[in-house]
């Protein structure tokens, strides 16, 4: 199994335009980036049969959560022969492990020098770095995070902060010393809010041999600019030839603002939460400017009673399953009916339509029409950018967001 990263176009404004390449049994899987991985709870993409996921077309890659398999011990999955990919029938796809919940990262009791505890649906449990590592063994995935020690104190002392860097940093080298060949290591990043030990963290990671790199934005701040300004300290101080995954920024404005400052992996957990809330996704990177305010919302709300009798697909010209042979009305209907094919339809046209947004950010990056078509999503859909904008130049003059 080989895993390589192709580096195609980068710009001085920090943007990045790659392939993350899998060859495993002369199967090729090609990611291009910036992209994002599906999202898996219990090992499946909420809402969605293998069958479901399978007519999302640009969808390549999930992202897998050990904490979802060990509420018993041994893990029953750990007892398969033939790997994660076949227990969970993701052959197609390129599989990433870790070990928390991304998009639902509870804080529960402290981790130690020896294990990270997590939370299950029994309850919270312990792993310690060789049973991560003899998971990891067992289920040959095609990339995994290292065991990190993960803050999710509101007011970190300092000398917990290194403690988690160097935690971090002794599991990694035990990762790398004792997986097997052809699984492949993401090095996590840590140092909370702390400039010093995110760049301290950042530099040690970089000189491991690592695949790519994780960098975790919950808990760091309220606002996608506050977390993207904790962030940068770390991204700053990576190599440009191995890719950076990020949790913690999942709206389209966080995707963009994240984009700009050289991300190039994101999960779909907003997803999933927009679908659970009953939105339907309707944003655009190619959106044009329109005096109907209605027609300028990131999602519409499918509890409303105003689309009982509308009979438009969810987005006109989607070309997703729901949008070509489902309504509105009929989507508002199963909800208030407490009907489960609602999610199901939801969650193919917000997984179909957020993937198609990351396709529109590949292009606008090759074509050099990015930070433009930025500008204009944020001019359309609120006002927060100019804020944004006017917080980044303060914090860093050398780089000004959104500028042609």
């Amino acid at each position: 199994m080989s895993l390589r990263f192709n580096l195609l176009k980068t710009s001085e404004k920090s943007l990045r335009l790659g392939k993350l390449i899998s060859i495993k049994n002369e199967q090729k899987i090609i990611l291009d980036t910036p992209n994002c991985l599906a999202y898996t709870g219990r090992g499946c993409v909420p809402h969605l049969t293998p069958d479901n996921l399978h007519n999302i077309p640009l969808v390549e890659a999930v992202n897998v959560t050990l904490e979802h398999f060990i509420d018993v011990q041994p893990p029953p999955s750990t007892q398969f022969p033939d790997g994660i990919h076949k227990f969970l029938n993701f052959e197609e796809y390129l599989v990433f492990i870790d070990v928390r919940d991304s998009g639902n990262l509870k804080p529960v009791s402290n981790n130690t020098d020896k294990y990270v505890s997590v939370y299950t649906c029994h309850g919270v449990r312990q792993v310690m770095s060789d049973s991560y590592i003899e998971y990891m063994n067992i289920y040959k995935p095609d990339v995994f995070a290292s065991l990190a020690d993960k803050i999710t104190d509101e007011v970190p002392s300092l000398k917990r902060i290194k403690k988690s860097v160097d935690r971090t940093l002794k599991w990694l080298d035990d990762a790398l010393n004792n997986v097997k060949v052809g699984i492949h290591v993401f090095g996590v990043l840590t140092g909370h809010n702390n400039r010093e030990e995110r760049i301290r963290s950042a530099q040690e990671t970089a000189k491991r041999n690592v695949s790519g790199f994780v960098l975790n934005g919950n808990f760091l701040g309220n606002t996608s600019r506050e977390r993207i300004n904790v962030l940068k300290s770390s991204l700053d101080n990576l190599p440009s030839n191995k890719p950076r995954l990020t949790y913690g920024l999942g709206a389209p404005e966080d995707i963009l603002l994240g984009v700009s400052e050289g991300i190039d992996l994101f999960d779909t957990h907003y997803a999933v939460k927009m679908t659970d809330a009953g939105h339907a996704f309707t944003f655009s990177l190619d959106v044009k400017n329109d005096l109907d305010s209605s027609k300028n919302q990131k999602t519409i709300n499918l509890w409303n009673t105003n689309f009982c009798d509308d009979t438009q697909p969810l987005l006109v010209g989607c070309q997703c399953y729901s949008c070509q042979n489902h309504t509105r009305a009929y989507i508002h209907h199963l909800l208030n009916t407490h009907e489960m094919l609602a999610s199901v339809l939801l969650m193919s046209h917000n997984l179909f339509h957020y993937t198609i947004f990351f396709k529109n950010i590949r292009e606008s990056i090759s074509q050099g029409t990015f930070f433009s078509k930025a500008e204009q999503f944020f001019k359309i859909y609120g006002d927060g950018f100019k804020q944004e904008k006017q917080e980044k130049e303060m914090i860093d003059s050398s780089t000004i967001i959104l500028k042609n």
